[in-house]
């Protein structure tokens, strides 16, 4: 199975219908799609089902309730989980079908440091993958203890360090304007407009690959990000503005709940798939640096805006607190960069005698 969370006992017949698959059960069909609450809400009753059918049996003596097993499918089927945004949850299941592929039926009561510990250090050559481990750990110890699961204030997770990544941390490069002029005279016109929109509203690349028709309203286009669910009005810039007006003028637009962005095969963009198409698009640019990303290119917004002489609070509104502060650090540097090469120039005038 690729993409859903991969549960101990879910098979996919035919590569589509998902059943429950244990002796003690037989094959049950279980809700689609894979993932949903619905689901994990069946795969949980069909689990207990299973341990009170092992126990009648005189099965092992484990019971159902102590396992990691249980605790990630009482969590995924949980209220919680349902209210997360769509790529929160897919990014929360396949983490933890990671914790219970190591974990699953260990007793997650007594489960100690050291064991979450070695957990993480067997992903150690993915460092970002390791911490998302730790941190998924975590939440399910926090909302164990919401729900009466463990003691209050019991989380082997909690103490755990973040692992180094070799070289250090990543560091997500803000685009420059050149680099910015030279994607987008590269770009082919299915790839120009989600940069545009990128560029213009500094939204991330789910916010982009989603936004719809509707959501351009002339002035502002409105956004309800996927990550905070903030709900966001950023006024139209007016390149995006002149370049929206001919797109759904060509396009002949009368379904204004569907995507503006495109394919070039007039399919809605995933997020991989977008940034997929910008990456391959930067690589095609001799003169580009290969390390160019959509998330840049969101920091490139922040700083233009800072550049622009945009208040704090009007940065913070459309990016949000660290990404703004990450977009006025680069302006900050840039605009005391072209200060200090103003002043040079100045002074070698002065010493001309010019």
């Amino acid at each position: 199975m690729s993409g859903p969370p991969r549960l101990r006992f879910v098979r996919l017949i035919k590569g589509v219908y998902p059943y429950f698959r244990s002796k003690e059960t037989g094959d049950v069909p279980l809700p689609r799609p894979v993932g949903s609450p619905e689901f994990h809400r069946r795969y949980a009753e069909l689990l207990a089902e299973r341990e009170a059918r092992r126990g009648l049996a005189g099965g092992p003596a484990q019971p159902n309730e102590s396992t990691f097993a249980f605790l990630i499918s009482r969590y995924l089927a949980s209220t919680e989980y349902a209210a997360l945004a769509d790529s929160t949850r897919i990014d929360y299941s396949r983490t933890c079908a990671l914790i219970e592929a190591e974990l699953g039926a260990e007793p997650f009561r007594y489960t100690t440091r050291a064991m979450l510990k070695a957990v993480r250090d067997d992903l150690a050559a993915t460092p970002r993958k390791a911490h998302k481990v730790k941190q998924m750990a975590s939440r399910l110890y926090s909302w164990a203890e919401e729900n009466d699961l463990v003691p209050a204030g019991f989380n082997p997770a909690a103490g755990l360090k973040r692992l180094a990544r070799k070289g250090g941390v990543r560091e997500i490069v803000v685009w420059s304007d050149q680099e910015i002029a030279w994607v987008l005279a590269a770009a082919p016109p299915h790839v120009v407009t989600p940069l545009l929109l990128a560029l213009y509203t500094g939204q991330r690349r789910e916010d982009v690959a989603a936004m719809k028709w509707n959501q351009w309203q002339g002035d502002i286009v409105r956004v309800r990000q996927s990550k905070t669910g903030a709900l966001l009005d950023i006024a139209c810039h007016p390149v995006l503005r002149a370049h929206l007006e001919q797109l759904r003028a060509s396009r002949k637009v009368i379904a204004f709940a569907g995507e503006i962005a495109l394919t070039a095969k007039g399919k809605p963009f995933t997020a991989n798939g977008l940034s997929g198409a910008v990456r391959r698009v930067v690589e095609k640019i001799p003169q580009m640096p290969p390390d160019r990303s959509m998330h840049g290119l969101r920091y490139a917004a922040g700083s233009q805006m800072a550049e622009g002489g945009a208040s704090v609070a009007e940065i913070e509104a459309v990016l949000g607190h660290r990404t703004f502060k990450m977009a006025l650090k680069y302006a900050g540097q840039r605009l005391r960069a072209a200060g200090g090469i103003a002043a040079m120039t100045a002074g070698e005038r002065a010493g001309n005698g010019s």
